[in-house]
C-alpha cells in the first residue's frame, strides 16, 4: 500500500494507492506525485533516505507500506525529487480526518432575509452568493435590478425581478407578505426557469424575456413645475402717431429692461394696449385694443413699436400720452436640466397632480444627448409636449415614456411648464416624482438561477414600495444518489451529493453508499434526515456548506483515503476495535479528563430552528436537565444551538434531546496514541478503550492477548484477577479486530481460564499474523455491563509520522440515544 499525505498530520487529506507489483518502488511513486521537492518517505515505518536506500529500485511485497509526506518548508536537496519529505505509517488502512466542530450556520444566510428571519424583504445583496436554497423552504428571493414603476389610468404598477436560487424547483404560495398574490387585484407573476438541458440546470441559462431596466435620477424627487406667469402689464409715458385711414401706429417710450417681452414679440405677437389722446376736437379718445406688435427701432434712447391694429379715422402725433402695454404671453421656468445616472435607450418620467387637476396643463419635456465630459452633442436635442387634462379633484398620476431618435446614450433633461394656473386649492400644481434613464432588452440571459417577475397594482397613495415583501414557498429539486435524475427532495444525502456535484466536484469521491445505507436505515423522507437551507453566504466553503447539510441530519463530514464520508451521530451495537495496551504506544501519553459537574454549567438547552408551520420566523426546543433528568423547559443557563438548516419540528426536538443527553451523560473524554491499526477506524467509531496505566480500573476490566487455545482452555497473555469470585466474563475480538458476540462466561483453570463455550473466530498469533485475539475480562458484572464498560466514541484521528495515530476518544452511553426510539 502507498500512502500519500498532503502535509504531515494529514489534516489536508491523502491519498492511498495499491501498489503496481511490476514498477520498482520509486516507479509507483513518481506515477501519483508529481515532485518529491519537501517530501520525505518512510517504508515500513522508518524513514529512508530515497536517494541512497537500494529499496526504492525494488519491487514492492505485499507486505509493504510506504508513506510519502509533503512538509512545505523543509530544506531537501533539489536532486532528491520525488522522494524529499514522506511519513511512512505502517497501517493496513489509514485515516486522516479530524473532528469538525458543527458549522457556524448564522454565516449560513449572511445578510439573507431567508435565514435572518427577521424582517424579512427582498433586497440586492450586492458582492454575496446567489442563493443556493435546498429542501422545502420559505424564500424572499433577492432584487435583481431595481423596481419598474409606471402609471397606467391613474394606478401604479410596480414590477420586480427576483431571484429565487440556483436550479430549478417546485414554486407554490406566492405571497405578498401574508397575503396570495392572487388575492391581490392587479397583481400577477411570471417565472423563468433555466432551459432543459442534457446537464445540470445549474449550468445552463435562464433567458428573461421583455426586460425593462430603470435607473432613477437621484436629483428628482417630487419637484414641482412652476406655473406660466403672464407678462406684466408695461406703464410708461411717451408720444403715438398714426395716420387717418391706415391700419398701424407707432408709440415712442424711453428704452429700458422693461420694455425687453415687448420687443420679444416682434413681429407677430400681440399685446393690448391701452390709452387716452385727444382728437382733432380736442376731445379725449379712449383706446383699448389687442394690436400686433410688427416691428420695433431704438434711436436716441427712445424705442419705437409700431402696431397693428384697426383702421384709424383720425389722429395725429401727440407727447406725454401715458401708455399701458400688456404683452400677452407668459414667463416660463425650467426644471432641470436633471442628467441621467446611466446610459439607455428611453426616458421616461411620472408626473403627479396630488391636490387633483381641474382643467389642461401642457408640460414640455426636452432633452439631448451628452458625451463623456457632459458637453451635448450638437443634434440630438429633441423637445416634446404633453397635456394632461381631467376635471376631478381627486390625486392623478402619469408615466409617460419617450425613445430618443439619437439612440442609446447619456441624456440631459428638463422640464417647464407651458400653462399658467387654471385652478383653485392647487387643483392643477404638476410635480415631478420621478425620472428613469431606462434599457430596453427585448431577451437577457442569466446563468442558471431560477427568476420571478411579479407585477403588482399599488394604492394611489403609495409612492413605491419601499418595504418589499414579496415570497414564496420552494422545493428544490436534486440528483439522486446514483443518478444525475432530478427530482423535489427534502433529503440531506441527495442535497450532500448535489452540493458536491455542481461544485465540479466527481461523484466517485463522495460515499454515497454510507449515504444511501443512512437512508435507507431510516427511509429517505425521514424527518430526521431533512435539510431545508439557503445556502446565500459567498463566504461559505464547499466543505462548509456540506457539513452543514451533514449536521442536519446529525451527521459529520470527514475524509476517510480517496473519499468522503460521514458518520451519523448515532446509537452503536458492538465497537469496532479494542485498544489496550498490546495496541496502544506505551509512552504514557494518554490522558483521562472526567467532568464532575455540567460542561460549562449548562444545566439544559435552548436549540433554535425555523418554525415549520410559517417558515418566516424563529422557533425553540427549550429542555431543563438541572434535576438529573430531561424535561421540557426554560433552563437557568442553557447550551443555545442554532439549527438554521431544520425547518422540522420533530428534527428539533430529536436534536435537542440529543444535545440535552449528551451533557448528562458524556462526562469522560480521553486522549490517546494508538499502533498502526487505530488507523483503520473512522470519525465516530465505536471503541473500547481500556486503560493501559489502570490495569482493572474504574471499569473493572483487564485486557490482554489470547496466547494459546487448548480445546476451551486458553492462556492469557497477563496474568488475571479473579479478585476471589468463580467465574468471571470475557469479550473476545475476532480477525478484523471486532468483538465475537456476547461475553463468554469463564473459570478459573490454573494460570488459564476456562471457557463455557469457544467463540468461532478466535485466533493466536501465527507466521501470518502478529497478533492473536484480544480480549476484555471481568469479574462481578454481568453480561450487559461487560458489553458497555470501556464504550468510547471516536472524535479525532491524527496519524503522526512515526506510523502512530493520535486519538481523541469521548465517552459513549447508550442513554444520549435514548430519545432516538
Amino acid at each position: 500500500m502507498l500512502t500519500i499525505l498532503n502535509d504531515p498530520t494529514g489534516t489536508l487529506g491523502l491519498h492511498r494507492y495499491a501498489w503496481d507489483f511490476s514498477k520498482s518502488l520509486q516507479d509507483n511513486i513518481a506515477q501519483h506525485l508529481e515532485s518529491g521537492v519537501d517530501c520525505k518517505v518512510l517504508v515500513n515505518g522508518l524513514e529512508i533516505d530515497p536517494l541512497t536506500e537500494p529499496r526504492m529500485d525494488a519491487l514492492p511485497s505485499i507486505a509493504d507500506f510506504v508513506t510519502v509526506v509533503r512538509c512545505p518548508g523543509v530544506a531537501i536537496p533539489a536532486a532528491a525529487m520525488y522522494w524529499l519529505a514522506a511519513a511512512a505509517v505502517a497501517a493496513a488502512v489509514i485515516v486522516i480526518a479530524t473532528m469538525p466542530k458543527p458549522p457556524d450556520v448564522s454565516g449560513a444566510g449572511k445578510d439573507s432575509p431567508n435565514n435572518s428571519l427577521t424582517a424579512q424583504t427582498n433586497r440586492a445583496r450586492a458582492y454575496q452568493a446567489i442563493p443556493d436554497v435546498y429542501g422545502y423552504r420559505r424564500v424572499w428571493p433577492d432584487l435583481i435590478q431595481p423596481s419598474t414603476v409606471e402609471y397606467i389610468d391613474n394606478i401604479k404598477y410596480v414590477t420586480e425581478w427576483l431571484c429565487i436560487s440556483r436550479g430549478i424547483g417546485d414554486i407554490t404560495s406566492v405571497n405578498y407578505a401574508e397575503t396570495p398574490i392572487g388575492d391581490i387585484d392587479g397583481a400577477s407573476y411570471e417565472v423563468f426557469a433555466p432551459a432543459a438541458s442534457g446537464g445540470y440546470p445549474e449550468f445552463s441559462t435562464t433567458t428573461l424575456a421583455d426586460v425593462l431596466e430603470t435607473f432613477a435620477s437621484d436629483e428628482v424627487n417630487g419637484q414641482e413645475l412652476g406655473y406660466s406667469v403672464p407678462y406684466p402689464a408695461i406703464v410708461m409715458v411717451g408720444s403715438f402717431a398714426a395716420v387717418t385711414g391706415e391700419t398701424t401706429f407707432t408709440i415712442t417710450l424711453p428704452d429700458g429692461p422693461l420694455l425687453d417681452q415687448l420687443k420679444g414679440l416682434a413681429p407677430g405677437g400681440t399685446a393690448l394696449v391701452k390709452f387716452e389722446y385727444s382728437d382733432i376736437s380736442h376731445e379725449a379718445v379712449l383706446f383699448n385694443q389687442i394690436c400686433t406688435v410688427q416691428s420695433y427701432a431704438v434711436a436716441a434712447g427712445n424705442a419705437t413699436f409700431t402696431f397693428g391694429s384697426t383702421e384709424w379715422l383720425e389722429g395725429d402725433a401727440e407727447p406725454g400720452i401715458s401708455f399701458t402695454i400688456t404683452p400677452n404671453g407668459a414667463t416660463q421656468t425650467a426644471n432641470g436640466p436633471y442628467t441621467l445616472p446611466v446610459d439607455g435607450d428611453r426616458i421616461r418620467w411620472n408626473a403627479v397632480f396630488l391636490r387633483g387637476l381641474k382643467g389642461a396643463v401642457a408640460i414640455r419635456a426636452e432633452w439631448w444627448k451628452i458625451d463623456g465630459a457632459g458637453a451635448e452633442i450638437p443634434g440630438t436635442r429633441q423637445s416634446q409636449n404633453d397635456t394632461y387634462s381631467a376635471d376631478t379633484y381627486d390625486q392623478r398620476f402619469y408615466t409617460t415614456q419617450v425613445t430618443p431618435s439619437a439612440g442609446h446614450g447619456r441624456y440631459r433633461v428638463q422640464f417647464t411648464r407651458l400653462t399658467a394656473q387654471i385652478g383653485e386649492g392647487g387643483s392643477d400644481v404638476a410635480k415631478l416624482e420621478e425620472l428613469y434613464a431606462v434599457r430596453h432588452y427585448g431577451a437577457k440571459v442569466l446563468p442558471g438561477v431560477t427568476v420571478i417577475r411579479v407585477t403588482t397594482k399599488a394604492t394611489a397613495e403609495a409612492t413605491g414600495f419601499s418595504d418589499r415583501k414579496f415570497n414564496l414557498r420552494w422545493h428544490r429539486h436534486v440528483r439522486t444518489l446514483t443518478t444525475d435524475t432530478l427530482g423535489a427532495s427534502r433529503n440531506f444525502a441527495r442535497a450532500m451529493a448535489h452540493i458536491w456535484t455542481i461544485a465540479g466536484s466527481d461523484i466517485a469521491q463522495l460515499d454515497v453508499e454510507k449515504l444511501a445505507a443512512i437512508n435507507a436505515e431510516f427511509g429517505e423522507a425521514s424527518d430526521l434526515l431533512r435539510f431545508d437551507a439557503s445556502l446565500d453566504d459567498a463566504d461559505m466553503s464547499l466543505g462548509e456548506r456540506m457539513q452543514l447539510a451533514a449536521d442536519s441530519a446529525r451527521c459529520v463530514l470527514w475524509r476517510d483515503g480517496q473519499k468522503w464520508t460521514v458518520t451519523r451521530d448515532q446509537a452503536r451495537a458492538y465497537p469496532e476495535l479494542q485498544l489496550d495496551y498490546r495496541n496502544l504506544a506505551s509512552t504514557g501519553d494518554s490522558a483521562i479528563s472526567y467532568a464532575a459537574h455540567l460542561p460549562a454549567s449548562n444545566d439544559g438547552v435552548e436549540l433554535e430552528y425555523v418554525d415549520e408551520a410559517s417558515q418566516s420566523k424563529k422557533s425553540y426546543i427549550r429542555l431543563d436537565i438541572a434535576s438529573g433528568a430531561v424535561i421540557g423547559g426554560q433552563s437557568a443557563n442553557p447550551k443555545k444551538i442554532k439549527l438554521s438548516a431544520c425547518a422540522t419540528a420533530a428534527q428539533a426536538v430529536n436534536r435537542a434531546q440529543l444535545e440535552a443527553r449528551r451533557l448528562l451523560y458524556q462526562r469522560v473524554s480521553v486522549s490517546d496514541t494508538a499502533l498502526s491499526d487505530g488507523g483503520s477506524l473512522g470519525l465516530g467509531s465505536l471503541v473500547r478503550w481500556i486503560d493501559p496505566n489502570d490495569f482493572a480500573g474504574d471499569d473493572g476490566l483487564q485486557a490482554g492477548e489470547v496466547m494459546s487455545i487448548d480445546g476451551n482452555l486458553i492462556a492469557t497473555s497477563e496474568p488475571v484477577d479473579w479478585k476471589g469470585e468463580t467465574e468471571g466474563r470475557i469479550l473476545f475480538t475476532g480477525a478484523n479486530g471486532a468483538h465475537l458476540g456476547a461475553p463468554v462466561q469463564c473459570y478459573p483453570a490454573g494460570s488459564g481460564i476456562q471457557l463455557a463455550s469457544v467463540p468461532a473466530g478466535i485466533y493466536i498469533a501465527s507466521a501470518d499474523r502478529q497478533l492473536g485475539s484480544r480480549y476484555a475480562f471481568a469479574v462481578g458484572l454481568t453480561s450487559a455491563e461487560v458489553e458497555s464498560a470501556g464504550l468510547y466514541t471516536v472524535t479525532s484521528i491524527k496519524p503522526e509520522s512515526s506510523g502512530k495515530v493520535s486519538l481523541a476518544l469521548a465517552a459513549y452511553d447508550s442513554r444520549i440515544y435514548g430519545a432516538d426510539a
